[in-house]
């Protein structure tokens, strides 16, 4: 029951519940996490004013001309990283249904490190597609992306993540909640287990914890082997502490033995075989220390020296 308590002890006070939250953290890892891309801004640009429209110069630089615009789309979203990656070298590409679109990325908010442009194949001929490289793009952070597209055929686009494993686009529209209720529960529940085996291991200590020693002498012709136990005299959490000392003599002649500490006021001899026992109770825990004991063949060949034992405080 003693040792039962022991591995008890020591997996509810640490290793148990460290292995049930590293885990967790792996499992969490591990699995897909989505991160929102936000899309702020999905409207038709109008000038909304009577007898004001929409235009851009076109033509070369010596006889350019107004050219009207008509069904110009604009797009803005928002990246951010609300998963537990940091994420370093992802790739990020868009897609739009028009042939004229112009495209524009901003600097991370946090890591501030430019976005690359990459060389972007579209998935349907008649697509138009955008891909950046993101050198960094730490927990928390964010990127802003803008685009305007002339004459799309819907106001639908595609967007995709590569180049960074288990996480992947969850489209937004508008802005999401601040808080992420999943990742709430999460941080509960990993505090609540942490406590449970906490307290799981603090009641364990306090119902059944033991210690036991062996410390081998030799000294003075004598080979003794002395073991120091200690565990609870009852199963009440307030029941006293038992502290046991046993002597043995595992040699081939008698030895005399004393010692204060271990309650051996007068010298006994201890023949071969034979044990020596003492055992006290103590209301307060045993404590381990180095105490005197003085061993020989003889009471004229006693020699002192020092082994650790549990006493009580």
């Amino acid at each position: 029951m003693l040792e039962i308590a022991k591995i008890l002890v020591s997996l509810l006070g640490g290793g148990l519940a460290g292995a049930i939250l590293r885990e967790w953290y792996s499992r969490r890892r591990s699995r897909v996490q989505p991160i929102p891309l936000i899309e702020r801004v999905n409207r038709v640009v109008s000038p909304g004013l009577e007898g004001f429209t929409l235009a851009r110069l076109v033509g070369n630089p010596k006889g350019r001309e107004l050219e009207e615009v008509t069904n110009l789309r604009e797009y803005q979203l928002t990246m951010r990283n609300t998963s537990s990656i940091h994420l370093r070298d992802a790739e990020v590409q868009f897609e739009f249904p028009a042939d004229d679109v112009q495209a524009w990325a901003s600097r991370p908010a946090l890591s501030k490190t430019a976005l690359e442009a990459l060389d972007a194949s579209a998935t349907e001929p008649w697509k138009k597609a955008f891909r950046w490289k993101i050198p960094h793009l730490p927990s928390g952070d964010s990127v802003e992306f803008t685009f305007q597209a002339v004459r799309p055929s819907s106001e639908n686009y595609e967007a995709a993540l590569y180049r960074c494993e288990g996480v992947v686009f969850e489209r937004v529209v508008g802005e999401p909640p601040p808080r992420n209720k999943q990742r709430i529960a999460n941080i509960v529940f990993a505090v609540t287990m942490t406590l449970l085996f906490t307290a799981l291991g603090i009641l364990v200590t306090k119902l059944g914890t033991s210690g036991e020693r062996l410390t081998t002498v030799s000294s003075a012709g004598c080979d003794l082997q002395v073991i120091s136990l200690y565990d609870r005299y009852g199963q009440d959490w307030n029941s006293p502490w038992r502290i046991k000392q046993r002597v043995l003599n595992v040699g081939s002649q008698d030895c005399v033995f004393k010692s204060e500490k271990i309650n051996v006021l007068n010298l006994s001899t201890i023949k071969p075989g034979e044990v020596l026992e003492r055992e006290k109770l103590s209301e307060d825990a045993a404590k381990l220390l180095d105490v005197e004991i003085s061993v020989g063949v003889s009471s004229s060949s006693l020699r002192t020296t020092t082994i650790p034992v549990y006493v009580g405080r």
